[in-house]
């Protein structure tokens, strides 16, 4: 699938990268049709490269009398454009104010919030040296005995967060790595996604995060080989403010020989917008897959990449307006929940920051405009 960057901080990532992070992957078991990357048996939710929310922070020296953790809060409140939007379902946590008293080693949760789709994490990763940055933004095109992988095979090392040992959410993949990171207090600002699945409401967890190194050939990767642990921080899911919109005229669209589809409403909240939908090819694309032969698989992933083609076709007209006149484009998917039927919801986030949702009175897509009540 061919992809827009997401964000001004992902100018420089090839397309190519972005496409192959998203691109499903049939193997898995979930039975859903995420647009995320699995590892073998311990499986990875890839958000990094799904940055419109992960910013590049310009992150700066320690502002006199004040710590590095809440200078990166002010910062995130500033680019989300938490006050201006009035954004109320945004959570923030108490951190150290003076520098002199923050830790050299563990993590420090700054905020979260809830996409609807995802809970979102902002936090800093303290003790990251400048060894293991060069690692993180390094990738090799050998294997463990220093072989030639086959084409598009990387060695690289990444930081994921845990929550069950089995488990596991990307935290920073090895674009961009220095977006975020102080070399003078050895710290990582950054970002998980954990999949609202994953998390009961009300019930707080322990969210470990580590670094690896893993080997990624094509769409499968190797078992991640440890390479440090950073600490871990208590983490719940919050709640969310959505504004929903049912089309009193489903939006249609075709898919060539795989039938056809229909929005039929949209979720809409401060950080982007759920679209609810279906189509003719749910029942083949979101569940468990074993295939007799490569054929086969192949079969599937060309229809699963059409839907998702002719779905994204009509996803990036898109738009939201607003009392004053202006509008804001909702941008691409990021990823596909667990059918209920032939239902569907598909998430996708604003380029970047936020939305006042108060101030939303009519969504556009597919070329037909309808009011938000």
């Amino acid at each position: 699938m061919n992809r827009e960057l997401l964000s001004k901080a992902l100018c420089e990532i090839d397309e190519s990268f972005i496409a192959e992070a998203y691109r499903p992957v049939p193997e898995a078991t979930s039975g859903s049709s995420e647009r995320i990357v699995h590892m073998k048996k311990k499986r990875i939710f890839t958000f990094a490269l799904a940055a419109a929310l992960i910013l590049a922070l310009g992150v700066t020296a320690y502002a006199i009398g004040v710590s590095i953790y809440r200078q990166r809060q002010e910062e995130l409140r500033e680019q989300l454009q938490i006050d201006e939007n009035q954004v109320t379902d945004y959570v923030e946590y108490p951190v150290v104010e003076e520098p002199e008293k923050a830790p050299v080693e563990g993590v420090t949760l700054l905020s979260s919030m809830n996409d609807g789709e995802f809970q979102r994490f902002w936090v800093v990763i303290n003790g990251v040296t400048p060894e293991m940055v060069a690692r993180l933004e390094s990738a090799e095109q050998v294997d463990w005995e220093g072989q030639a992988l086959p084409a598009n095979g990387h060695r690289y090392c990444i930081i994921y967060a845990t929550m069950d040992g089995e488990s596991f959410f990307d935290a920073m993949s090895h674009f961009h790595v220095r977006d975020g990171y102080d070399p003078e207090s050895q710290t990582l600002t950054t970002e998980c996604a954990i999949p609202l699945h994953e998390l009961e409401q009300g019930q707080k967890v322990a969210l470990r995060f580590v670094m690896a190194e893993c080997i990624d050939y094509e769409m499968d990767h190797s078992e991640a080989e440890l390479v440090c642990e950073f600490g871990s921080v208590d983490v719940e899911r919050t709640g969310q403010a959505v504004r929903t919109v049912w089309f009193p005229e489903p939006v249609s669209f075709e898919n060539g020989a795989y039938g056809k589809g229909e929005f039929l409403g949209a979720e809409i909240s401060a950080l982007g917008v759920n679209w609810i939908l279906r189509h003719d090819g749910v029942s083949q694309m979101y569940r468990s897959h074993e295939f007799a032969d490569e054929a086969e698989r192949q079969a599937y992933l060309d229809l699963e990449q059409s839907w998702l083609a002719a779905i994204e076709e009509v996803e990036r007209t898109a738009a939201v307006h607003f009392a004053d006149g202006t509008s804001r484009e909702v941008g691409l998917p990021l990823s596909s929940s667990k059918p209920e039927g032939d239902t569907v919801k598909d998430a996708c986030l604003f380029g970047s920051g936020t939305i006042n949702l108060d101030q939303v009175v009519s969504i556009t897509i597919g070329g037909k405009t309808f009011p938000v009540e």
